[in-house]
């Protein structure tokens, strides 16, 4: 044991120095687009760090739960995302997303869209901008699933244009 506590106090040492650095998550958020097969719609589902959320929104006031709880902040949360995340299918036609709402689980903002589903699902394009007119370094991974297959777009810093989404063989 004497040989060893030298190693665990410069062990302990390089880990305390190092959470400073290690604090600052990353800013990253996950769209899931896929048809329900007990509904039929195409539903989009979004999932960010509330608090990024809520300093995107310039509403560091108060708490993400209590702000989703209101119709205030349902309606705020709707109308920014809807500006920010654009879904076309193969020829470029934008597919209308109807909101469903919003709701907070732990420290993620859980934002939902709802659309008939799209005639032909061979391919698609994504333009996720959620967050990134704020965080420059912010990532968006957006996962589609249709026909048990998965393709994904990632959007995020140098990487910012829409990007087309192919299922065909």
């Amino acid at each position: 044991m004497p040989r060893l506590r030298p190693f665990l106090i410069v062990l302990a040492g390089l880990l305390l120095t190092a959470a400073p650095a290690s604090a600052h998550r990353v800013h990253a958020g996950v769209t899931e687009i896929a048809v329900n097969p007990r509904t039929g719609e195409l539903e989009v589902v979004h999932r960010v760090f509330a608090h990024d959320l809520l300093d995107a929104l310039d509403r560091t006031d108060v708490e993400a739960a209590d702000f989703l709880a209101s119709q205030e902040g349902l309606e705020t949360v709707g109308r920014y995302t809807l500006a920010r995340f654009r879904m076309a299918n193969g020829e470029g036609e934008l597919i209308p997303l109807d909101y469903v709402g919003a709701e907070v689980e732990g420290e993620f903002a859980w934002i939902y869209f709802a659309a008939p589903e799209p005639d032909q699902t061979s391919a698609f394009i994504v333009d996720n901008d959620l967050l990134a007119g704020h965080f420059d370094d912010q990532v968006m991974m957006t996962n589609l699933r249709f026909d048990s297959r998965v393709r994904t777009a990632m959007q995020g810093p140098g990487r910012r244009a829409p990007v087309r989404v192919s299922f065909e063989r």
